[in-house]
């Protein structure tokens, strides 16, 4: 979930980018380059050419940088070099869908972006040494297209990880966020998009986010349960940002979950946005079209992408619309359901509420083991989504993962 980035203007990010609502994306980005889906020099070039509050340069800089880096890969294909060919590939896939994830709310070719994403990493995955690709899965009557990778051919039975987005991320960035670290561990992966997340959206525009996310999630574990390389004793679910809801919700329900590790808690959506917007927000109404309009005194530019991302995700055309829809996003009086090994891991100076959700989640499980990891703060966002040191976060998920399955990675 995408919340607050920094307000001060004297972060060195933004000093150099000079146009703090899109910090936190940007920031990212550049953690992703960990995993061969960015560079400095690429990330640092879009955002010399994009203004403040400008959707619609983030939109025409990054599909631009996409489509220059999916060229150089075909003329890399075409002369033979695999290699080249397939890392150029991965970061034209990110890069589309970082084109996508604001044409989405800028009302833009967003579906177009979206499948480049896709085709340009199916054809990555050609010349990357993992089994698998693309799978579709059904769940009343929708498709949810996500990516089931292997190590290897071999079928031997696998521990396995379900990887489950937030309101932002697609299947082809959760394969650099989670992916790559465990597939290289020894991991059968799920990359799952359900309803209202980027792949769903490329098929039914319409798509929307539900709180009884566990239904298309029953439908994922169905299809790894179903499977002769799936070891059911040993199926983990990861839910970064918004996505630790969605996979504390199924683990709720669903006794087939054998591990739950959230980055960080997310138990109530209603109370961590009112503590992202402020309580001066909740004072006025707006349509979405006109939040640019708000002067920051009532809402800072990074709070606005936020609040139109939501609206779009949710359905809601108005402020308060979305501030009611969030109401029915709690799944805090259930957590005495949940008896699987648990991880929370969270930025050491994690914002009050999440602080406090955190604490809930870690009392309300009735987990035999539940362990909470800090890992320390680089950015303001940190404390509501870790994601600025990507290898220590993944260092941290694996080795309890392998500790808690006995798995040699």
């Amino acid at each position: 979930m995408e919340l607050d980035s920094s307000s001060a203007s004297n972060t060195v990010f933004t000093d150099i980018l000079e146009h703090p609502e899109f910090e936190f994306k940007l920031f990212r980005e550049l953690g992703l380059a960990s995993y061969g889906a960015s560079t400095l020099g690429e990330c640092f070039m879009v955002a010399k050419g994009m203004g403040v509050w400008d959707l619609a340069g983030w939109v025409r800089e990054w599909s631009g940088l996409a489509a220059r880096v999916e060229q150089q890969a075909r003329a890399a294909e075409e002369q033979g070099h695999v290699t080249s060919a397939t890392e150029h590939y991965l970061r034209a896939a990110n890069y589309y869908h970082m084109a996508e994830y604001y044409a989405i709310v800028a009302e833009g070719a967003h579906v177009d972006f979206g499948l480049k994403s896709q085709a340009c990493f199916l054809k990555a995955l050609e010349g990357l040494p993992w089994k698998g690709g693309l799978v579709e899965l059904t769940a009343n009557g929708k498709v949810y297209p996500s990516y089931f990778l292997q190590p290897d051919d071999s079928g031997a039975v696998r521990p396995t990880v379900l990887v489950v987005p937030g309101i932002e991320s697609s299947g082809e960035e959760l394969y650099f966020y989670h992916g790559i670290s465990a597939l290289n561990r020894g991991y059968n992966v799920l990359l799952f998009q359900g309803p209202g997340q980027a792949g769903a959206l490329r098929r039914d525009p319409d798509s929307r986010l539900q709180h009884d996310y566990e239904i298309p999630l029953q439908v994922a574990l169905d299809f790894l349960t179903d499977r002769e390389d799936v070891d059911n004793d040993r199926i983990a679910l990861i839910g970064n940002g918004f996505g630790s809801y969605f996979a504390t919700r199924v683990t709720v329900f669903d006794p087939r979950v054998r591990a739950l590790v959230v980055n960080p808690p997310y138990l109530n959506l209603h109370r961590s946005f009112i503590e992202a917007i402020g309580q001066r927000a909740m004072m006025f109404d707006v349509d979405y079209h006109a939040l640019n309009e708000l002067p920051p005194s009532l809402m800072r530019g990074v709070i606005k992408l936020l609040v139109l991302n939501m609206c779009r995700r949710f359905g809601a055309s108005r402020l308060q619309a979305l501030v009611k829809a969030t109401e029915s996003y709690s799944v805090e009086d259930l957590l005495y359901r949940i008896h699987c090994p648990t991880l929370c891991l969270r930025g050491e100076k994690a914002h009050d509420e999440m602080s406090r959700q955190a604490e809930v989640f870690c009392s309300g499980v009735r987990s035999e083991v539940k362990d909470i990891i800090e890992l320390p703060n680089l950015h303001e966002a940190d404390g509501y989504n870790y994601f600025s040191n990507l290898p220590l976060l993944n260092q941290q998920i694996f080795d309890w993962l392998d500790t808690l399955f006995k798995h040699t990675s």
